[in-house]
């Protein structure tokens, strides 16, 4: 009898259910679903800089740059995101000291799906931080790379075209490897007019963006370092963080641009912050759709 009754009433509970999804769909209503979830916006407190990783999957490149940062600046402040997820506004809101460009080991045409979705958003990114917002920028490595294809440069094999696209099995530049200084910059005061500094890639700046300046060069990859036309917006091939006793000259590099975002920052960021919302500048608006990297 007992289990008679308890058959009774799931059978009874049963059918008021499908009977309660029945008036549902008859009124024009879905049952209750599942809330979506979403990933809660980065975090980034109090921090004073951003770091920007540019690997596709991870934040594992770059640690070292990080607290190299930390150390020189005296700030530890400092916060790393993802580039997926630095959009214009959470610049806006962080108002960073400035913005560095980590270093990354994959070939840009290998950013594809989501990723070159959102590599293709966070380049569009990037003109609007340094023009509009005017906060400093350092790229280094594949930052300085990025930097270049975000103000229209191209990037490429070292051996190879602006357009080829290869493993990473070839070629590349690695080691200590000796700079020539071609033209006077802030950010080489204090060193010599031939520098040292740690390398290692594959790609490299192919075409320079519009306007850009060349500040070091060499035989192999001559586009080492270079400048924004008017801004305090810099990239550097090499790895300036791996520097030696004998060989400072990456730190030397670091600290002088450091030194060169507090300047900056207490003299004229806000005076062309200012003249830039007065021009109604509005931040760009992201894709949905990939389209090469360099273009």
């Amino acid at each position: 009898m007992v289990v008679e009754a308890y058959r009774t009433t799931r059978y009874r509970r049963l059918a008021w259910c499908v009977m309660l999804a029945g008036m549902l769909v008859c009124a024009g209503l879905s049952a209750p679903q599942a809330a979506e979830v979403r990933p809660s916006p980065p975090s980034v407190g109090n921090a004073s800089w951003l770091m920007v990783s540019l690997c596709p999957k991870s934040y594992s490149n770059g640690q070292r740059l990080f607290s190299l940062i930390k150390e020189l600046s005296g700030d530890h402040n400092g916060t790393i995101l993802h580039f997926s997820r630095v959009t214009p506004e959470l610049v806006d809101a962080m108002q960073p000291d400035f913005v560095v460009l980590g270093p990354q080991g994959t070939p840009w045409c290998q950013y594809t799906g989501t990723d070159g979705v959102a590599l293709q958003n966070f380049l569009r990114t990037v003109p609007f931080i340094a023009e509009q917002m005017n906060i400093p920028i350092l790229g280094i490595c594949g930052g300085h790379q990025a930097l270049a294809i975000a103000f229209g440069g191209k990037v490429g094999p070292i051996r190879g075209g602006q357009d080829d696209c290869m493993p990473y099995v070839r070629e590349r530049q690695t080691g200590l490897v000796e700079l020539t200084l071609t033209a006077p910059d802030p950010i080489t005061r204090g060193m010599e007019a031939r520098v040292q500094m740690s390398q290692s890639h594959y790609d490299e700046v192919k075409v320079l963006p519009p306007g850009f300046v060349v500040l070091a060069s060499d035989k192999l990859s001559p586009m080492q370092i270079i400048r924004h036309p008017c801004r305090p917006v810099y990239g550097v091939q090499g790895h300036p963080e791996r520097f030696r006793a004998e060989s400072p000259h990456g730190a030397v590099l670091i600290r002088n641009f450091i030194e060169i975002a507090r300047t900056h920052n207490q003299t004229m960021r806000h005076t062309f912050v200012k003249a830039g919302a007065a021009a109604g500048e509005a931040p760009p608006q992201p894709v949905v759709s990939q389209a090469p990297a360099g273009e």
